[in-house]
Parts: C-alpha cells; structure tokens; sequence
C-alpha cells in the first residue's frame, strides 16, 4: 500500500468507526443544540450513509483478504439473509410497525450488514487496532465534553437528564448518554490497569475515565452499570495472574465506592434505580413492561418456532428490548442458531484474550458492553456498536491465521501485530 493510500485508509476506518460509536452522538448534540432538534433529524440518514462510504474507501485501499474463516462468514450471511428476508415477507404482507419496513432494511443494511461485511472482507492491518482504540477513546471523550457544555446546568440538580429535558427540546436520549459514558469508562480503566502508560497517556486515560462519568450519571440507566461490571469481573474471573487478578478486584471495588459517591454528589439516580429494580416490578413500572414485552415476544415465537413471527412486537409497537429475544422473533430458530454461534464465537475469543493477551482486554470490554447493551435496550437493525465490536473480537483470532498462513508472513509479524495491538 502506497503513503498516499495509507493515509487515506487509516482516515476513512477511523472515521468510520468514530461515527459508529459515540462520534454519532457527538453530532446529534451539536446539531440538537445548535440548529435544533427537528433539523438535527436531517443528518441521522446522511452519517450512515457516510459511515458506510468511509468503510467502503477503506475496503478499496487495503483489498481482500487472502482467505476467510468461513463459518463466520457463512454464519452472518445466512442471519443477514433470513433477517431481510423477514423484512421483505412483511413489506409484501403490508405490515405496519412504528417505522416503515422499508427503514428496517435501510437501518440493518448501514448499521449492520455493510459494516460487518466490508471489515470482514479486507485485509486487515496491525493499525486496525490502534484506530479502533482511539476512535472509541477520543468520540467518547468528546461526548463527555459536550455534554457538560450543553446540559451542564442540569448536572447534580436532576437524577437523569430526560426529567428536565423533553424531545422537543435540545434532547439526547439517556441510553445513549450512559452507554457511551460506561464504554468510554471501561476501555480507558482496562488500558490504566492492563498496560504500561506514559505520564500523558495515563494523564489522558484518567481525563477520559473521569468526564465520561458525566454522561454515565446523566443518562443514569441501569444495563449500563452491568455492561461497566460485568466485563471486570469476567477479566478476574479468567486473568492467569492471581497478584492481578486480586489487585484487579481491589481497585473494582474502590471504583464502586467511588462511583456510588459520585452518583450522590450528581445527584444522579442510577444507583438507585439499579438497586431498585425489583420495586420497580412489583409496581408496574418500566421494568415491569419490559418483562411483559418480551412475554409477549416469547409467545409469538413459541406460535411460529422456525421462522419466526414479526420484527416487532405489535402489541406494543416496538422491539423487545432484548437482542436474543429479538433474533427469536423475526428470524426463529433458523436465525438463532447462526447468531448464537457468532456471539459464542466471540465469548470464547474474549476469554482467550484475557488469558493470553490481557494488555488487549479492552477489546472484550467494547463487545461485552456492546452486547450488555442489547439486552436490555437497542435492536438489530440499529445494534452498530454490537456488530462493529463483533467483527473485532471475532477477527482477533481470524487475523493471526491468515497471517500465519500466508506464505510471506512469519512470526516476526504474529508478535508485531500483537505488540501494536497492546500499545
């Protein structure tokens, strides 16, 4: 690859994964605040479609790969497949849900399937990683600026940000808000704690670590306290290194210290509306209607097994709110089986990561928080997060065999591709 095209790769995947992560919402609260909210919805579409163009310029300048691990390739196609075929069946039945079937193939096609397939398809390069890292890094450490530029008078005066801030107003949805704030929280803590860091660099990942928690206690929503512990507790569950892994479990536990003391000085209700769920059911809340949405989704699946019911719940109107249950509806058995293999596949590359490559654990962070994420909130057809940190945790593993299978690769490349991937 030649300089000019180098650069133009290294450009278009770091673009395309910043607009993927938080670099989306980033856009949403300037355009939110500044040309309002109504106007903002214009440039939802037009950051797909760029997103998808910049992967596609990527695929252009690095080329195919050599060879392919198959059955993941096969697998995701065969759920894509069943998925749109699910879409297509309901375009011509005239089915009506609350956006139109037309946009679910738009959605799953930029959010999903394109993105999955174009990082799948190219080859792939050591500085993937580092451009991974950074991007996720740096869009959430611009959310979390932004968000303590615009919404800095509702913070520590209200305990989440959509009781002070309506959808007709310079609006940003709390999920996204307090995933964003726990992702970028967790990959900067796993790099503090994982990995040698400069003076800058430490100062950098402390700065990241702390703002995020603005966003993380605006949003103030419950699945992202799991998806920031849950990814933790798993590195100490599997960590070789006892000494680490107890040291690990120490500072775990002054972080949750320290965390439910801040979400008291910021006012924020996450906590308590985390160790409150159970009251929450019995009281018919939130919590109570998504557990009867995905009874409901449950049932319809259980009517239609094999392929599936609908790609939401009618019921309701929506999605169940829970990725598994999801797959079940729309695609049925057929459709989880592929995706099962997929998300074990890709468990099964974390651990390996935690085990023999610690320093890289932040990638299991981003696709543990990304899934953790999806089962409680989110949908196929807009789960970018899931399969962009799919496609990494997954070509982890694809990537050192190509490398050790091509004739001109050897085992000096193996051990730089796993140095720049620590850095």
């Amino acid at each position: 690859m030649s300089l000019s095209k180098y650069k133009i790769y290294v450009t278009a995947l770091f673009g395309a994964i910043f607009f993927s992560f938080s670099g989306y919402y980033v856009l949403l609260i300037l355009t939110n605040n500044l040309i309002g909210v109504e106007s903002s919805r214009l440039f939802t579409i037009p950051i797909r479609i760029v997103t998808v163009l910049l992967l596609a310029v990527s695929f252009l300048c690095a080329g195919r790969k050599r060879s392919l691990h198959q059955p993941l390739l096969i697998s995701f196609i065969v759920f894509s497949l069943l998925y749109v075929g699910r879409i297509l069946i309901e375009i011509l039945k005239g089915s009506s849900y609350h956006i139109s079937n037309e946009s679910f193939l738009l959605y799953f096609l930029s959010f999903g399937f394109f993105p999955f397939l174009l990082l799948f398809l190219k080859k792939d390069y050591p500085v993937d990683y580092k451009l991974y890292k950074y991007a996720v890094l740096i869009s959430g450490f611009l959310l979390a600026v932004l968000t303590i530029v615009f919404y800095r008078e509702y913070i520590g005066t209200v305990g989440r940000i959509s009781l002070a801030v309506s959808r007709d107003e310079n609006y940003m949805s709390p999920l996204a808000l307090s995933y964003s704030g726990s992702m970028s929280m967790g990959v900067a803590l796993s790099l503090l704690f994982t990995t040698e860091n400069s003076k800058y660099s430490k100062i950098g990942l402390v700065s990241v670590a702390i703002l995020s928690c603005v966003p993380f206690f605006l949003g103030a929503s419950r699945g992202s306290v799991i998806a920031l512990i849950v990814p933790f507790l798993l590195f100490i569950a599997y960590q070789k290194n006892k000494v680490k892994s107890m040291r690990l479990l120490l500072v775990l536990i002054f972080v949750s210290f320290l965390v439910v003391t801040l979400s008291e000085y910021f006012g924020s209700s996450v906590i308590s509306r985390f160790v409150g769920i159970e009251s929450d059911i019995s009281e018919g809340s939130s919590s109570a209607s998504r557990i009867t949405i995905w009874d409901i989704a449950l049932e319809h699946f259980y009517n239609n097994p094999i392929f599936g019911d609908s790609l939401e719940v009618r019921e309701t109107g929506n999605h169940p709110h829970n990725i598994f249950i999801e797959v079940l509806l729309t695609t049925g058995i057929l459709g989880m089986i592929p995706f099962l293999y997929l998300i074990i596949k890709a468990f099964k590359n974390s651990v390996i990561i935690i085990k023999n490559n610690p320093e890289s654990s932040w990638i299991m962070i981003i696709f543990l928080q990304s899934l953790i994420q999806h089962l409680f909130s989110g949908s196929i057809y807009s789960a970018s997060w899931l399969w962009f940190s799919l496609y990494f945790v997954l070509s982890n593993e694809v990537v050192y065999k190509n490398i050790e299978s091509s004739e001109d690769a050897g085992a000096k490349l193996v051990d730089s591709q796993r140095s720049l991937i620590s850095k």
